[in-house]
């Protein structure tokens, strides 16, 4: 004998719960759920019987845009378990095609800033952006739970660097704002450097420059303090003289405030750096 099929608000309960979608049986002859990323809505619903000797019961299923164009449609066996609908629900609500469009331009943003970026699965946590670099370490672009079903419901970027079984470094943790995330991630990778023989992390080779001493000291600071900066008007600043390790061939140089506070940030990585790897 075979067993009853689950109920349409069985299905609903069922999926609500094991999938955590927000799922609605309709008079008990349809389920609805929505799919938290694109806002799709699928709909589920008994197919007609068809004459036969031994009938097999199915479910129809549609996909429908918010637009209400219709983009996907199939049919699954309508059977007394929950359990496959649950399953075949989560598959597709949390792939990576559903969740993927939803970072495209956050992977556009790190791509323009040379961070080659790309979203992979993680058991227990979802979805997160993963950059490798080239000492086969890589760092992990998120929230504190992995990514959200949308972009926009990120509160918190958290940007760590791996290692095969070793965790290294946090890179970012806290503002949802996405520059800021891609500024402290370009600075640590920057920072980062010594590590790669000279080259950037993410493989494009430093400049010929002349030797470290006070001399490129001077010129680096000199140069950065005439580049281009946002405010003209910050107060402070500093004057910084330099000498050789002998106390000759001094030269003094007037930092505006902006710069300082940049030469501060890039200090405070490299301390970070140094802590972790070594001098």
């Amino acid at each position: 004998m075979t067993e009853n099929p689950i109920s349409m608000t069985d299905l609903a309960t069922a999926i609500r719960e094991g999938a955590e979608l927000e799922a609605h049986g309709l008079y008990n002859k349809q389920v609805v759920f929505t799919l938290p990323s694109s806002g799709d809505q699928v709909t589920l619903w008994p197919a007609p019987p068809k004459p036969s000797s031994r009938p097999v019961l199915k479910l129809l299923w549609m996909r429908r845009t918010p637009q209400d164009r219709v983009v996907d449609r199939g049919e699954l066996p309508w059977t007394s378990d929950a359990k496959p609908f649950v399953t075949w629900a989560i598959g597709m609500a949390y792939s990576a095609d559903e969740i993927g469009p939803q970072y495209a331009a956050v992977l556009t943003t790190l791509h323009e800033h040379g961070i080659r970026g790309y979203i992979v699965p993680v058991q227990g946590i979802g979805f997160l952006i993963r950059v490798d670099l080239p000492d086969s370490t890589h760092l992990i672009i998120g929230g504190p739970e992995g990514l959200p079903s949308r972009a926009d419901q990120v509160e918190q970027w958290h940007v760590q660097h791996e290692g095969v079984n070793e965790h290294i470094a946090v890179v970012h943790h806290g503002s949802p704002e996405l520059h800021q995330m891609l500024n402290d991630t370009k600075r640590y990778l920057q920072a980062t450097a010594i590590r790669y023989g000279g080259r950037h992390p993410l493989g494009a080779p430093a400049p010929e420059e002349q030797e470290d001493g006070p001399d490129k000291l001077y010129s680096l600071i000199s140069d950065l303090s005439g580049l281009r900066r946002v405010d003209h008007a910050a107060p402070g600043g500093a004057l910084m003289t330099i000498f050789d390790a002998d106390g000759h061939n001094g030269a003094t140089i007037a930092v505006p405030a902006e710069i300082v506070t940049r030469i501060n940030r890039l200090l405070a990585v490299e301390l970070q750096v140094i802590k972790v790897y070594g001098g």
